[in-house]
């Protein structure tokens, strides 16, 4: 697996002045190395070794629950994915839930938002010149929503440096 700190710096937790530059800038946290440690422990697993391939970009903590975004190949199956979040979650005792990056927003969406659907991604252009995103979800997939709804329109703006909505129709 490719991380962006150094494979030694993960494995004995000894940070060396690079890797301390990143975590002291906040790019990354130094919880992230914990979870980086395990997913580098895991790519031994033989039944896990698509992770071989895949690269690490960043975990995100929201209420309980870490996500986790890896870059992955398209071909592996999201059944993968869940079974990887599911021992991440043993390993380190926190709720896991390991995400594809996708350069398709509306893919991403989908991912963070499941079980719910997600009706539609509009963009609102304000006169000052931002950009405001609304996601219509239905209010029937409103009750199977992962996190509460101000919860996810953090995680979408931490996740993008953009304005993201919920709108539950």
């Amino acid at each position: 697996m490719k991380i962006p700190l150094d494979t030694i710096c993960v494995r004995s937790g000894v940070l060396c002045p690079r890797c301390k530059r990143l975590i002291d800038s906040g790019t990354y946290a130094q919880s992230e190395v914990d979870i980086m440690k395990a997913l580098l422990e895991l790519e031994e697993d033989p039944s896990n070794k698509f992770l071989r391939e895949a690269s690490y970009f960043k975990s995100y903590y929201v209420d309980s629950m870490v996500i986790v975004v890896i870059d992955v190949s398209d071909t592996i199956p999201q059944s993968m994915l869940i079974r990887l979040g599911r021992t991440l979650s043993e390993k380190l005792g926190l709720r896991v839930r390991v995400i594809r990056r996708s350069q398709d927003i509306k893919t991403f969406l989908a991912q963070i938002f499941a079980p719910a659907r997600i009706q539609g991604v509009d963009s609102v252009w304000t006169p000052d010149g931002d950009v405001q995103h609304i996601i219509r979800i239905s209010r029937y997939d409103a009750r199977v929503l992962p996190f509460k709804v101000n919860q996810l329109e953090n995680l979408l703006t931490a996740i993008f440096n953009e304005v993201y909505r919920i709108k539950i129709i």
